[in-house]
């Protein structure tokens, strides 16, 4: 069964045509907490690296031909587009923790309120008990 944020992450990529990964983001709760377990940043790291082009494949020579140089930059063009890609990536899932923290302010709001509540409704009991006792002892 998918979870909301899963469904989410696959609408956003059909629509921005990108293809579905399966990977977990760091904010997902994961079943398999055993063993050595790759980070989505340490994933980008390596394919930042690999992808990153050569400067020689960048520089343009004046005996380069026609075909070189559109090879150079549509080499350039995909790089830029996965860095886009990884730039809305990570903007989704930042505004995904940011929901989240905010979800676990406000439920800390709550739980404060419900604990002073309970402290009022304690002191409360106490003034009775004593009350009580007040009646018993008379």
């Amino acid at each position: 069964m998918l979870t909301l944020k899963a469904c989410l992450r696959r609408l956003k990529a059909w629509i921005v045509n990108e293809e579905i990964r399966e990977t977990k983001f760091v904010n997902e709760e994961s079943d398999d907490d055993e063993g050595y377990n790759e980070t989505p940043q340490m994933a980008m790291r390596k394919t930042r690296v690999r992808k990153r082009p050569r400067e020689d494949d960048i520089k343009i020579r004046k005996e380069d031909s026609r075909d070189e140089i559109k090879e150079k930059f549509g080499s350039l063009k995909e790089s830029f587009n996965d860095t886009k890609d990884n730039v809305t990536r990570l903007q989704f899932e930042v505004d995904c923790l940011r929901d989240e923290r905010e979800e676990m302010e406000e439920e800390m709001r709550l739980q404060r309120v419900e604990l002073l509540k309970l402290i009022e409704f304690t002191k409360v009991l106490k003034q009775e008990r004593e009350g009580d006792k007040n009646t018993i002892k008379r």
